[in-house]
């Protein structure tokens, strides 16, 4: 486990060791004796089978079915003096919460609902869809140590195997266990799985030969996606490449103009749904996911420098109402997509999901 030593401690930045035999024994013991609490102040009562010790011995992370949770609330300690008082947002907790319960299970045909529930399935996309995620390869280095991949889920198409094909280790990071089981699963020994926060990441600097982070800033609360994305340029090493996938969502004049009148009904459904409720005194239906997405303007002003380019201009509604095979829907598709060839840039700043390109000097 050569990997221990990119890592660091989450909330004091230490270097980590893994535990010997008799530490863990030693912390058994105390499990046993209810004098072991998780870093947000939650008695910790399982037994431990392995993890990682702080270097002034403060902090305990455990690893479980070979993952290694650094997520700082789920620290384990002796010391009720070093318990913390900042834990996960609501926003976040909706995010873990749907992608460990929901969002990383298969149906009955093999598809994760989180694929079921956002993307186009359908053959008719296939190509396409495939092609937009062979695109991120070409703005990678096309080899290294590790690549790191915030907030990989649970891999859930082939395609995205290929961006650490020719890396010893794929640092898989995410929010959900399930997620990452699935991960490690599919990656075997070249996975290193880590529960934690993309806005604290408890990896030193620079350890990174590249990264990618698909469809994921914009489910972080807003006030924190630049932290994240700077959090992934932090890591970058001298010459690392790194790609990020965003969604302009309102922001895309091309995907507003196609689905106004389609958003106008969800709009007015809307409305019309919570004034029954509150009429009725019923609860509107909860929030699946936190989502949020910033201006081009906003990142340009605030990020680390990058090249703006598409990864796909198509929306999932647009696809899904617009694409039909019985409509000419692949001719279609290959045309847009040999226009988003033509012009990158454009199609990545007026279409739904552009590719944020990050290369350290």
């Amino acid at each position: 486990m050569e990997w221990i030593a990119i890592l660091k401690c989450p909330i004091t930045s230490q270097d980590l060791r893994r535990l010997e035999a008799h530490e863990v024994e030693e912390l058994n013991r105390k499990i046993s004796g209810k004098e072991i609490w998780q870093a947000d102040g939650k008695p910790f009562t399982e037994a431990l089978q392995d993890g990682l010790i702080t270097a002034d011995r403060s902090y305990v992370y455990p690893i479980i079915r070979e993952i290694v949770l650094l997520l700082s609330e789920l620290a384990l300690t002796a010391d009720l003096q070093k318990i913390i008082s900042h834990t996960l947002s609501d926003d976040k907790k909706l995010v873990k919460n749907f992608y460990d319960q929901r969002g990383w299970h298969t149906d009955l045909a093999g598809n994760y609902e989180d694929a079921v529930i956002y993307e186009d399935l359908r053959e008719v996309s296939r190509d396409y869809i495939r092609k937009c995620h062979d695109r991120v390869s070409r703005f990678l280095r096309p080899s290294g140590k590790y690549m790191l991949d915030a907030a990989s889920g649970a891999l859930q198409y082939t395609d995205y195997l290929q961006y650490s094909a020719n890396y010893q280790y794929r640092v898989c990071v995410d929010f959900s266990f399930q997620a990452l089981s699935e991960a490690k699963r599919k990656l075997g020994s070249r996975g290193i799985c880590v529960l934690c926060d993309m806005t604290n990441m408890p990896f030193k600097d620079q350890v990174m030969d590249g990264f990618v982070s698909l469809n994921t800033i914009y489910h972080i609360p807003k006030e924190e996606q630049v932290t994240a994305v700077k959090e992934l340029y932090r890591l970058l090493s001298s010459k690392g490449k790194g790609v990020v996938v965003y969604d302009w969502f309102k922001h895309s004049p091309w995907m507003n103009f196609w689905m106004l009148p389609f958003r106008g009904f969800v709009f007015v459904k809307n409305r019309i749904l919570d004034a029954a409720g509150r009429l009725l005194g019923t609860k509107g239906a909860s929030r699946r996911l936190y989502f949020y997405a910033h201006r081009p303007e906003f990142f340009r002003e605030n990020l680390p420098p990058y090249q703006l380019k598409v990864w796909r201009s198509l929306s999932v509604h647009f696809m899904r109402v617009y694409i039909h095979s019985w409509l000419f829907g692949k001719p279609i598709l290959n045309w847009i997509y040999s226009r988003e060839e033509k012009d990158p840039e454009k199609w990545g700043l007026k279409g739904e999901y552009p590719m944020l390109v990050f290369e350290k000097e």
